[in-house]
């Protein structure tokens, strides 16, 4: 049988094959780029041929806190203590809780809100909950178990101790004992971190109160160990409910930090609000923007208050912002909050080589003077950082 040869032209073979070909770099082509899109959007940084991709432990961004360490001087002879009760154990700062029953009860407890100023999305590697307290009253025993939650969900992530097997007891009005508890297990990330409600049910077997003198969480990332603050503290021991905010750490909330004591009319070097802040910034980061917010007001209508301030790490001055010659600002009643936002640019990398020590061991002298020789009032004091590591 006589075969016959195809009569398809070459050019129309070479046509296939080319298409085919087109079809796979096109392809190829398409792949690459949105695996360069994709690896661009992870870093921030990505070049082609050869390519280069980087990647960020910590994004850039503002984190945010308030000065739980407030030392008073108003007055001029020395530093008062006004810290958060809470800050520190063994300070002597203690607050006392309403009157307490005999028994747990799903109505008597203490809740603390606290501050969300770590980046969001790192790992936790450990989180605990350092609590201490005594009973109020010789002979009795006053006792607890918490229940930590998120606090924007009101969501129960996990409980230590019960109503019937207490997490610790306190039989002293003297001695406090101080419960260190991990909650690792619940808090894996920063991201629950920054949004963490801790709840202490507790019972006392005279019905009578007790003492607290700290309450904190400290949480442990790649990038070091943090302490968080309580912004809110809540108080049902008696099944009555008291909420109480801390004092500059939240603007327009109905409260302040009153000075302790009258300023004069004049500036003077010995009166001052020392606020300490401890934003954690992870060793290596590059800070690109420091900005302080300070909000006040005098205490008595139609009276001027002023303030300029001090910024400082121990005894290092490190800037100023204003004079006492030419304040920061002014402002004139009682009626509104002179809303101020100091920008603090020495404090960058750009302009400071030890930018992260400067900034964790921030403290901003706040020297202020009143027109009538009267009180101020504090609204709200932050530090907002804004850095990155690599």
């Amino acid at each position: 049988m006589r075969r016959h040869r195809s009569h398809r032209s070459p050019d129309r073979i070479v046509s296939r094959r080319a298409l085919r070909w087109a079809a796979l770099a096109g392809a190829a082509a398409a792949a690459f780029a949105a695996s360069s899109l994709a690896f661009g959007g992870l870093s921030g940084s990505a070049t082609g041929g050869p390519m280069s991709v980087t990647t960020k432990r910590v994004f850039p961004g503002v984190r945010s806190t308030s000065a739980w360490n407030l030392k008073d001087a108003s007055a001029g002879s020395g530093e008062v203590d006004n810290s958060d009760l809470f800050l520190t154990a063994g300070d002597s700062r203690i607050k006392t809780t309403g009157n307490w029953g005999s028994a747990f009860a799903s109505n008597r407890w203490l809740e603390f809100d606290f501050n969300s100023s770590r980046p969001g999305g790192v790992p936790v590697s450990a989180a605990t909950f350092n609590f201490s307290f005594a009973d109020n009253v010789a002979g009795d025993t006053a006792c607890i178990y918490i229940e930590v939650y998120r606090a924007s969900t009101a969501t129960l992530l996990g409980s230590y101790g019960s109503s019937g097997t207490p997490l610790a007891c306190s039989s002293s009005n003297v001695t406090f004992t101080t419960v260190n508890q991990s909650i690792a297990t619940e808090v894996t990330s920063t991201d629950v971190l920054n949004d963490l409600r801790i709840r202490v049910y507790g019972k006392e077997s005279g019905g009578k109160a007790m003492k607290l003198d700290l309450a904190t969480v400290s949480a442990t990332t790649a990038y070091g160990t943090s302490t968080t603050y309580e912004q809110i503290s809540r108080d049902q021991a008696s099944g009555t409910l008291t909420t109480t905010n801390w004092s500059v750490g939240t603007a327009a909330d109905n409260v302040n930090y009153p000075a302790a004591s009258n300023w004069a009319t004049t500036f003077s070097a010995s009166r001052y609000l020392k606020f300490a802040f401890d934003p954690s910034v992870p060793a290596g980061s590059v800070i690109t923007s420091v900005t302080l917010n300070f909000y006040y007001r005098s205490n008595t209508a139609g009276d001027t208050a002023c303030w300029y301030g001090e910024a400082y790490n121990g005894a290092t001055l490190l800037a100023s912002y204003g004079s006492s010659g030419t304040p920061q600002s002014c402002n004139t009643g009682n009626t509104t909050y002179s809303t101020d936002t100091v920008t603090m640019s020495t404090l960058t990398s750009a302009n400071d080589a030890n930018a992260v020590s400067d900034v964790n061991n921030l403290a901003v002298r706040a020297y202020m003077k009143e027109s009538g020789g009267k009180k101020t009032q504090i609204d709200f004091v932050q530090l907002n950082v804004n850095y990155y590591l690599d």
